[in-house]
């Protein structure tokens, strides 16, 4: 700008820069050699005179002293992300989100998680949710931007940083041009997961003072912005986190703005539903969706996306009344966007945006965060909203109308056990507890009811390859190929003769299991039954004569002797010395051999024990023959039998709790059909599910049922249907996945409206699920009979959460069986119970075919 000096009647060259101020004013810079020697009043007087009210800040310089102070503030275009200019920031524009968009956004995605008032659990869901994602194999980095109440890090039962380490000193190291190595401030959680931290910094004197220097509306005048500098670190170093969450500092906070407003990609608000949080957060859910994020620049205009978490309501009868109006508040704030959203990408729905956590002593006083089954059921949601935002496993794909007739018919899902699979053979997914299953150094297989036991005898029995195994037990199904196997009324009366002899049932094992193997193996010279049983076995034709009668009959006979265990186990070592090769004895169809009325289960809870006693007294004697029990694991639990501590270690347990490894269980019956994988060939995925990887997997679960379960708002289809099949234990089985299946093919092949992104919709599931409760609970009915009386009171209650006075007060007795109901998944400790107020919820598996509703007490 060029000045008339008028005393020396001469011009004065001065370099002037004029920019919006963060609040009404201005921000002005004038350098000018002709400043140099007056001091910042007279500068002040000399060209600010008059124009005081105007001007936000200024700065007047020499050329030499602008060295000191680096470039001039930059112009921003639009509102910058402060809270006075967000609160009153409205717009009409379409609404879209991160999550919208047909295309994965650029990693890493940004969540932040805020609240209005502290103790509403902000803190603990980010540490939560980050375990949760971490133990799916995500990368994440949490940082700890609660500069003025730092704590990220006990969370996650860290070491305190160091001095130099931490975000405050990156941030101004940043500021100053400095070259900085993000690594060098980042503390891993742990070696299992990629889980990082980077905490706010050491407290003390160094943290208070550098905090003072931290002034988050600066750094958008900066010509490189410190926060954007730090994201830019984290992604380009070695950590290369898919997901980056941030624990803001709460209130209306200078840095919550740009967190908020500027770099998120979704925004995790956390608040309890009292008066005094209402304005503010429904003001503060105004600035989110009028704001315009960082990935806007990408060519469309992104605004961060709302997530609600309610927490923490606590238990009784006023946990209802806060849940109703936090919703009602939410639904309120998102219907004020009416029309911004597009059809394609659907309405706000408070209940699809919102969770509810209920108040938990056991998670609130935790000193740091695990990953129990109760923080996995309370935070699995909030897991669940930010893996949306993460890279999907395969590209969407389109399923031609004719492609998905053909599969619709040749799709074939067991409905049945697997005794009565026919194809169980191809179907059977080999599995890292399934190969160990087979393997003879455990003797022991157990499983929850549905969870695999008899496809892994089905599997060990017919498996091409090797010699048939001596099946001593089998379910009923088998019986016809193994006539001697006992049922019910053969087992009545061996206690019988067991009773008269006053023998244990370890003694019947020995010599049933002896004239068993007797039974399954060819005739060899020298394996006839010791003569003093005085039995005539030489010219048995098993065909006509070893039916389940001769093998009572023989075996009541053999017991007779009060020498038969040992008589028993010499004719047993002298069959397995016969042979040349490994076999296994199977034992399965224990838990429904014995009968399902009261005497008949004692009989089985007595007979276990000695078939287990037994064992441990045979199993290291034979060089040839190895055990192999399959058994449900409530049985298991009940036993008491010296010894059983021998056991430990040395079984296997069935548990599916790999969703992958899951999910093949039913997509090996879907590759069956050749349009099937034909489809599955377009996407590049081959017919050998063996071979999948995880993405495999998810790649051709989409092709199958898609992949979210209502436009890009809602949950994964594969985590809905693994969150809905789980029972009260968490465990999957997979007979529910396959009836789920098959219903759902049934459903889609009476739809006439067309649908062309996956052969069945996800909609479709919804319904089924129904059909698979009803099927869950008549399973109930039939293996666990002594239930009957709790499954009418939850039928009668209607409503999920609920106390055992409400049991009570329906079916007085039942809550004698209560223990059982918890341990066959029928119920499941409630979230957030205090010990004092016992509660228990009902799953989804069940819930629908009771008729229950989750307006219970939460």
């Amino acid at each position: 700008m060029l000045r008339e000096n008028s005393a020396s009647n001469s011009m004065v060259i001065a370099n002037i820069y004029v920019t919006r101020g963060l609040e009404t004013g201005w921000r002005i810079r004038v350098v000018s050699d002709s400043l140099a020697g007056l001091s910042d009043a007279e500068r002040r007087s000399l060209l600010l005179s008059g124009l005081e009210e105007w001007i936000e800040a200024a700065e007047l310089l020499t050329s030499a002293e602008e060295g000191w102070y680096g470039p001039p503030p930059l112009e921003i275009d639009g509102p910058l992300p402060i809270w006075s200019e967000a609160l009153k920031q409205s717009s009409s524009q379409p609404l879209l989100f991160a999550s919208d968009l047909d295309e994965d956004i650029k990693s890493p995605a940004i969540v932040t998680f805020y609240s209005l008032r502290g103790g509403v659990g902000r803190t603990t869901a980010l540490a939560a949710a980050a375990k949760l994602l971490a133990a799916r194999g995500r990368r994440v980095l949490c940082v700890d931007m609660d500069f003025e109440a730092p704590g990220l890090h006990y969370m996650f039962h860290l070491d305190e940083p160091r001095t130099e380490q931490g975000v405050i000193p990156l941030l101004l190291a940043l500021e100053r041009g400095e070259s900085v190595d993000i690594r060098d401030h980042v503390q891993r959680v742990s070696e299992a997961d990629e889980l990082y931290c980077l905490p706010s910094g050491r407290l003390g004197v160094d943290y208070a003072q550098r905090l003072r220097l931290i002034e988050p509306e600066n750094w958008y005048r900066e010509e490189r912005n410190p926060l954007h500098a730090l994201l830019e670190l984290a992604s380009e170093s070695s950590i290369q986190p898919e997901i980056i969450l941030l624990d803001s500092r709460t209130g209306i906070s200078p840095i919550s703005a740009p967190l908020l407003f500027d770099i998120s990609d979704l925004a995790v608000v956390c608040f309890f539903p009292h008066p005094q949080a209402h304005l503010g957060t429904e003001l503060l859910v105004q600035s989110l969706l009028a704001a315009k994020t960082r990935r806007s620049d990408a060519g469309h205009a992104i605004s961060p996306e709302p997530r609600f978490l309610v927490s923490p309501i606590p238990p009784g009868p006023s946990a209802a009344r806060f849940r109703e109006r936090a919703v009602s508040w939410i639904d309120t704030w998102l219907a004020r966007v009416g029309d911004r959203r597009s059809s394609d990408t659907g309405p706000l729905q408070a209940d699809e945006l919102t969770h509810v956590i209920g108040y938990s002593p056991e998670t609130a006083f935790k000193d740091f965060m695990d990953t129990s089954v109760i923080v996995n059921e309370t935070y699995g949601p909030v897991a669940d909203w930010l893996e949306q935002l993460l890279p999907r496993p395969v590209a969407p794909s389109t399923v031609r109308s004719v492609d998905k007739r053909e599969a619709l018919v040749e799709l074939n899902f067991s409905r049945g056990q697997a005794e009565e699979q026919e194809n169980l053979l191809d179907d059977f997914v080999k599995t890292r507890v399934a190969v160990q299953a087979s393997d003879p150094q455990y003797p022991l297989v157990i499983g929850r009811k549905g969870t695999g036991k008899t496809a892994v005898f089905r599997w060990l029995l017919d498996r091409p390859g090797g010699d048939a195994p001596v099946v001593v037990m089998c379910p009923h199904t088998f019986r016809k190929r193994f006539p001697w196997v006992l049922g019910a009324e053969g087992f009545a009366a061996i206690d019988n003769a067991l009773t008269e002899n006053q023998a244990g049932w370890s003694r019947f094992w020995a010599c049933y299991t002896a004239l068993a193997t007797f039974l399954s193996l060819p005739r060899q010279p020298g394996t006839l039954p010791p003569e003093r049983f005085g039995l005539d076995l030489e010219n048995l034709e098993t065909s006509d004569r070893a039916d389940e009668l001769f093998v009572v009959e023989t075996v009541t006979k053999m017991i007779s002797d009060a020498q038969a265990g040992l008589l028993a186990g010499r004719w047993l070592r002298e069959l397995d010395a016969s042979l040349s090769s490994s076999r296994f004895l199977l034992f399965d169809g224990l838990d429904t051999g014995f009968g399902n009325d009261v005497t008949s289960r004692n009989r089985r809870t007595d007979a276990v024990a000695g078939l287990f006693t037994f064992l441990t007294e045979s199993e290291t004697r034979l060089d040839h023959l190895s055990f192999k029990v399959l058994l449900r694991f409530d049985i298991w639990q009940q036993l008491r039998f010296e010894n059983k501590s021998h056991l430990f270690g040395r079984y296997v347990q069935l548990l599916w709790k790999d969703q992958a490894d899951y999910f093949k269980t039913v997509l090996k019956q879907a590759v069956r059909s050749s349009a099937f994988q034909n489809l599955l060939s377009q996407v590049g995925v081959g017919p050998n599910v063996d071979s999948w990887r995880s993405e495999e997997v998810y790649q051709a679960w989409n092709v199958l049922v898609g992949e979210r379960m209502k436009g890009a708002k809602t949950t994964f289809t594969r985590n809905w249907v693994w969150n809905r099949l789980a029972d009260g234990q968490g465990d999957h089985s997979p007979r529910t996945l396959s009836q789920l299946f098959a219903a759902a093919v049934e459903w889609e092949s009476r739809e006439r409206t067309s649908y062309d992104q996956s052969v069945v919709r996800p909609r479709a599931l919804v319904p089924s699920l129904e059909r698979v409760s009803d099927e869950a609970v008549g399973a109930l009915h039939e293996e666990f009979p002594e239930l009957k009386s709790i499954v009418d009171a939850l039928e009668t209650i209607g409503r999920t959460p609920l106390v055992p006075g409400d049991i009570e007060s329906v079916k007085p007795g039942a809550l004698e069986h209560l223990e059982l109901a918890l341990e066959v998944g029928l119920i499941a400790v409630h979230e957030g119970t205090q010990e004092e107020v016992r509660r228990y919820r009902v799953p989804d598996l069940y819930r629908h075919a009771l008729g229950m509703t989750r307006r219970g007490q939460a």
